[in-house]
């Protein structure tokens, strides 16, 4: 279940948190990811951040300005995956479990339904046999290790590129340039 505070977002509970829908989660990290900020005062909602009450803030150091676009990547990056998975880690413990089942299941010999109690659910849902499921699985799986890979491929290769920037411009360049990958036709 997901939780807001003003200005963050977590799948876990922290102090001061309030709980949130999955949508309002979602909501959350596309506003983070466009320079919006989260607010639970007054209820939950994600809206510009409030102008500085001093005319005059001073400049961000280098590391801050590093610090804060490497943040904002990790977002993105996450809503990225979202586009591919269901939000939640009880839900990605049950894509691994299932991943893991399907291997097994199409690797053993002649295997017994009821030692894959995830597979065996889905009968009759995602196919009509086991085997079916497991196919499916598999397939699912394979897929998301490719777009999975790739995203984290552009998240870390925008890290590194905004580590070696030499000032704030060429950070935000770093961070600008950074394209994820799009599914393949």
């Amino acid at each position: 279940m997901p939780y807001a505070a003003n200005g963050r977002v977590a799948q876990d509970i922290f102090p001061g948190a309030i709980e949130i829908t999955e949508q309002q989660y979602a909501a959350a990290i596309d506003g983070i990811v466009n320079g919006m900020v989260v607010s639970i005062d007054g209820g939950f909602s994600v809206k510009q951040p409030e102008k500085p009450a001093e005319p005059e803030m001073p400049q961000p150091t280098i590391n801050e300005v590093k610090a804060q676009l490497r943040a904002r990547l990790d977002y993105a990056a996450e809503a990225e995956r979202l586009k591919y998975i269901t939000p939640g880690a009880g839900q990605a413990m049950t894509y691994q479990a299932k991943a893991a089942e399907a291997k097994a299941y199409l690797d053993a010999g002649n295997p017994d339904a009821s030692d894959f109690p995830l597979l065996s659910a889905e009968v009759g849902i995602t196919a009509d046999s086991i085997e079916g499921v497991a196919q499916i699985v598999a397939g699912a799986y394979a897929q998301w290790q490719v777009i999975g890979a790739a995203i984290e491929a552009a998240r870390l290769g925008g890290k590194a590129a905004i580590d070696a920037a030499n000032d704030a411009d060429a950070a935000q360049a770093a961070f600008d340039a950074v394209t994820w990958p799009s599914p393949a036709s």
